[in-house]
């Protein structure tokens, strides 16, 4: 059964703004349907909110990862200049909006900013995520990193997922065979 578009968005609005459809229904016509390939980038405007219904994206300074974004999860291009590189790791389904286009419904609906704000902070729990891994010791970081994305490695190769936990490819090659992965 074809999902709506507002049964889409509503997940990733409804614990912020429980009444988000009826409160703030310019919300729906703000956001575009956006599909890519595995191998696509996003295109990287600034303050860009991409929120991720299907598939995973991976997040790059340079070469070296930074974030995996999963379906349920939104991700926001910062708004200044940066080295990030948006990678569809999958084939995607998004959606997506501008910085400016919620800044021009907030101009006559200020309950956009209260849902914006929300974002933003779970985005930095996002952000957070790799900050912990970093700081947890080697051996229980296989346990950290597969309770959120059990099938990564069906997606990156080991040697990616190695530097994305801090760790060399042997020790994550030892840590596998012991988990019998």
């Amino acid at each position: 059964m074809k999902r709506s578009k507002e049964d889409l968005l509503n997940p990733f609005f409804k614990e912020i703004y429980p009444d988000w459809q009826k409160e703030i229904p310019e919300l729906k016509t703000a956001f575009e349907e956006e599909r890519f390939i595995k191998g696509e980038q996003l295109i990287n405007d600034w303050g860009d909110l991409y929120l991720i219904v299907d598939g995973i994206f991976g997040k790059y300074e340079k070469t070296c990862p930074v974030r995996y974004a999963i379906g349920g999860e939104s991700l926001m291009i910062p708004n200044q200049r940066h080295a990030y590189q948006f990678t569809a790791l999958s084939d995607c389904r998004t959606y997506r909006t501008s910085l400016r286009q919620l800044e021009e419904i907030n101009a006559h609906n200020p309950k956009v900013f209260y849902l914006y704000a929300n974002l933003k902070e779970k985005q930095q729990v996002y952000l957070d995520y790799r900050h912990k891994l970093l700081s947890i010791h080697n051996e229980d970081k296989y346990d950290f990193v597969f309770d959120k994305y059990p099938d990564i490695l069906s997606h990156i190769t080991q040697k990616e997922l190695a530097r994305f936990m801090g760790i060399s490819i042997e020790l994550l090659r030892r840590i596998l065979r012991e988990r019998e992965y």
